[in-house]
């Protein structure tokens, strides 16, 4: 969640057409679905959501770096 309003300034930074900006876009869009569910009952289940939990998390660090968010 604290990743998500980074990324976005960071993409809105960029111009409306600009490829980079939309796929950081869709990957804050996917983020988001992905924090709005919870993992189902058992071990198993909560492995694999935390697992999607921290590959849509990966994904979001590597736009940041994309989109330059890293530089001050």
């Amino acid at each position: 969640m604290l990743t998500i309003p980074e990324v976005e300034s960071a993409a809105w930074k960029l111009a409306e057409d600009d490829v980079p900006r939309a796929c950081a876009l869709a990957c804050i869009g996917e983020a988001r679905m992905k924090l709005g569910t919870e993992a189902r009952p058992g071990p198993p289940a909560g492995i694999a959501h935390a697992q999607k939990l921290a590959r849509v998390l990966n994904a979001l660090a590597d736009h940041f770096e994309n989109l330059g968010g890293d530089r001050a």
